[in-house]
């Protein structure tokens, strides 16, 4: 009998209980972000829609088209009042097949909507690298912004111990009490570096939770998968010939330039004597719906015809214009790719040398913060035994604090110039 009630409120405490932070790390929560994203959802509505396109471009080419009509005459010359006779009404079933067109060929028809799919694809792709670049930096944010709060707690207590230190050392005659109010000072100044911290931590919370739609102060843990990435230098100048073969930038511009030259090719066709070749099959009266009906051999009609139109407009002024016009159109799309390349090749080598100098900051900082740590742990230890000045120990406290912040800075500015160079090469980083 004593068992039930047991296990109720077992159940009851295990439903209280508070819930545990979630753990992201920088791919989990690239994943998360990704799923909820909206303007990433429009992205893939508008690939859907592209792909659809190319696959009814390809049939519209390779497969004749069909039609079906049914007319009916409600008033004639024959009879002067309104009527409707199902009997009377006619039918039409037709198909039609385009075989050839010197200016707008079935084949061109079919790689223009490649081309369209493919960008739609590119930028698809270039949409996710940029909302999982934008996901990394608010992962860096919140982890740069608590690793911040444990560092300005730790300088909290080294303030707090130095003070309780100058306040006993005051009582035994060997500080002054000048000494005990700057240690103060110091450790008040302490506790509201701590509080900007933790302040700066909720603001980088809410604007982590907002990318995947959960409450602004819901508590989140993150964490690292691995130690600081490790880069071997210097990197190689082939990543250049990567970048202009795989950035999806790059990519997106040859094919809106290739798009640009079918364009032109097929209005400066237009303006020549243009030969379509068709293929028609017409079935008249098909019986369908109560309409007039008869052998399916009678009233056929089919055959392969060809049309051949010439638009030479005034005397083939507006032709040479037109021609003219479309040819300058298409030097401007190629010279704005050739302007992208150059700076695109321009863009990794620069992102190379600041590579470069964020692995020797980092190195530099790490070593900066190992020595002012052990140089604060000593002068701690001294200042305790009234050797150290209140100067010294507030002089390497002070830069053991900022040593560690741009520590943790230099960390993730590495990590997050390293994913943008990834990025550039046309790496997708979220995988």
């Amino acid at each position: 009998m004593t068992i039930k009630p047991l296990v109720l409120t077992l159940l009851a405490l295990l439903c209280a209980a508070p819930a545990v932070a979630e753990e992201f790390t920088p791919k989990a929560y690239m994943k998360a972000v990704m799923t909820a994203s909206p303007s990433l959802k429009r992205a893939e509505q508008t690939f859907l829609k592209a792909e659809a396109d190319y696959r009814a471009a390809l049939l519209d080419a390779a497969l004749p088209s069909f039609n079906f009509s049914m007319a009916d005459s409600f008033y004639d010359q024959d009879r002067h009042n309104l009527h409707f006779d199902k009997g009377d009404a006619t039918s039409v079933l037709s198909a039609s097949l385009n075989l050839y067109d010197s200016a707008s060929s079935p084949l061109s028809r079919i790689k223009t909507a490649r081309l369209n799919y493919e960008s739609a694809r590119l930028t698809l792709l270039n949409a996710k690298q940029a909302e999982a670049l934008k996901a990394l930096r608010r992962f860096y944010d919140l982890y740069s912004a608590q690793r911040k709060i444990e560092i300005a707690r730790n300088n909290l207590a080294s303030r707090e111990r130095q003070y309780k230190d100058t306040n006993e050392q005051f009582e035994s005659g060997t500080r002054s009490k000048i000494e005990v109010t700057q240690s103060e000072g110091d450790k008040l100044q302490s506790e509201l570096a701590l509080a900007q911290a933790e302040v700066s931590a909720a603001k980088a919370l809410m604007s982590f939770n907002e990318l995947i739609d959960a409450d602004p102060d819901a508590p989140q843990g993150v964490q690292l998968t691995s130690a600081a990435v490790e880069v071997k230098l210097p990197l190689p100048r082939t990543d250049v010939a990567r970048a202009l073969e795989n950035n999806y930038g790059l990519r997106l511009r040859r094919s809106a330039l290739e798009r640009t030259g079918i364009a032109v090719r097929n209005a400066l066709r237009s303006d020549l004597p243009r030969l379509k070749v068709d293929a028609d099959w017409n079935k008249y009266n098909t019986g369908i719906f109560g309409t007039r009906g008869g052998a399916w051999r009678e009233g056929q009609t089919y055959g392969v015809g060809a049309t051949l139109n010439f638009p030479f407009g005034f005397l083939g002024a507006q032709n040479l214009l037109d021609a003219g016009g479309q040819k300058a159109s298409l030097k401007a799309a190629e010279l704005e790719l050739e302007d992208a390349v150059r700076a695109l090749k321009t863009e990794v080598l620069t992102r190379q040398k600041d590579i470069e100098l964020q692995v020797k900051s980092k190195q530099l900082l790490e070593f900066q913060v190992k020595a002012l740590k052990a140089t604060t742990d000593n002068l701690l230890s001294e200042y305790s035994q009234g050797g150290a000045s209140s100067l010294q120990l507030d002089s390497s406290q002070t830069k053991y604090l900022d040593a560690s912040n741009s520590q943790i800075a230099a960390v993730n500015d590495l990590d997050l110039a390293l994913a943008a160079y990834r990025a550039l090469l046309g790496e997708p980083i979220w995988e």
